[in-house]
């Protein structure tokens, strides 16, 4: 059998009306992976929805019968569509890779193929138009090389934050074909966190247990809103990036909710709701400062969402190549997620910590106990990023990370 692997790289830093616009495709397919990938991960997630349907439309494009059926049916693409949300993506990749001073927003995807394997001219082409897509040659039989070629873009596209990406062992003599994906994200704040407030608090696992944490404090006037519905109330923040392109959404259940109670309660709509119905409001801030790294296998996940065929090797990946034996082997993504006082770089300065005088601000947002963050692309409304913060201590920092506080 020939495999195809697909491998999608993850990076952020916080931080026509006849077809569905692509909001609503990116927030109902964000919601509902989300939902697949929790039943399995109890901690932290940090997951990209726009990144996962760029490759299920990059595999789309040359599938056919059954699963590009699967695809189509789980992404919601209408059946008269016939192809032409592609053009969709195209018109967002034109919105938002604008080259800005405020911020930095990659995204590049390369199609890797085995030396003397043919792939269909149209479907190189196709990857080319719709997702600006680079067709790259190597060998999978020399694993180790092919693993330091593809690892060292991956390194490149996100700017030295993820390294190492394959080893070699997720290769072999059956390889043919391997699609990349990798998107990187910078921002600073729009109204920054001063490093001097920031103190040492404790914060609630999930758990029940307590941990103290860098927590970061300021008095913002900001998008906010609260809530109550479903017997449970909660509060929604958001905090734009510099030039307002992008924006932090934080949504924190109250106290006595737990996290999974709150994640029954999110639908496409409900998201929706947030970004409209938030107000600007003068509001007291505690937010903690972490940085989430991790590696997902999203092959169940697509499972549970009815996404099986493209995994078996008697799918229809004709649009191609000609070989019927061509099948994909694994959908990865590995994530890193940092969020600090600047927004986008990790604090290098210590200095004495300075006590924040709280404020009598009506509204008060500490999160002090798990919540839910989606970064989200404001001309578009499509969510980049979407994930939980359970445990803001995994990184295990040390040195410089505490070194102030």
């Amino acid at each position: 059998m020939n495999k195809i692997f697909f491998w999608s790289v993850f990076l952020a830093f916080s931080g026509s009306k006849a077809l569905r616009p692509l909001d609503e495709i990116n927030a109902e397919f964000a919601v509902n992976l989300y939902q697949a990938i929790s039943l399995s991960h109890k901690d932290n997630i940090v997951f990209s929805p726009l990144g996962t349907i760029l490759a299920l439309g990059m595999i789309q494009l040359g599938a056919k019968g059954k699963a590009q059926q699967q695809i189509r049916q789980t992404l919601k693409f209408q059946e008269t569509s016939k192809g032409e949300e592609f053009s969709v993506l195209k018109s967002f990749f034109s919105a938002i890779s604008e080259k800005k001073q405020e911020f930095t927003f990659n995204l590049a995807n390369a199609l890797y193929i085995q030396e003397g394997f043919t792939v269909k001219e149209q479907y190189l082409h196709g990857n080319k138009e719709f997702f600006q897509s680079a067709i790259k040659l190597v060998d999978f039989q020399d694993t180790k090389a092919c693993a330091e070629t593809i690892s060292n873009w991956v390194e490149k596209t996100t700017d030295g934050k993820i390294k190492d990406m394959f080893t070699g062992e997720e290769f072999g003599p059956l390889t043919r074909l391997v699609l990349v994906n990798a998107i990187y994200f910078k921002g600073d704040w729009e109204q920054k966190f001063k490093k001097e407030s920031t103190q040492l608090m404790d914060f609630t696992k999930k758990d029940g247990t307590t941990i103290n944490i860098p927590m970061m404090k300021a008095l913002l006037k900001t998008k906010y809103g609260y809530f109550s519905e479903s017997s449970m109330s909660y509060q929604v923040l958001e905090l734009p990036y510099k030039g307002n392109e992008f924006s932090l959404i934080i949504i924190l259940p109250a106290e006595d909710v737990a996290i999974e109670e709150m994640e029954k309660l999110i639908t496409a709509p409900q998201i929706w709701k947030w970004f409209s119905e938030m107000e600007e409001e003068e509001v007291e801030i505690s937010l903690p400062r972490f940085k989430i790294e991790q590696k997902l296998d999203f092959k169940d996940a697509l499972y549970s969402l009815n996404i099986t065929e493209i995994f078996s090797g008697g799918c229809d990946l004709s649009g191609i190549t000609d070989s019927s034996e061509v099948y994909v082997s694994q959908v990865m993504q590995k994530n890193f997620f940092e969020l600090n006082e600047e927004g986008s770089e990790a604090a290098t300065s210590t200095g004495v910590n300075i006590p924040v005088i709280m404020s009598l601000a009506r509204n008060q947002f500490i999160a002090n106990h798990p919540f839910l963050f989606i970064v989200k692309n404001n001309k578009t409304e499509s969510i980049l990023f979407m994930g939980r913060v359970t445990n803001p201590d995994t990184q295990k920092m040390k040195g410089r990370d505490l070194d102030s506080l």
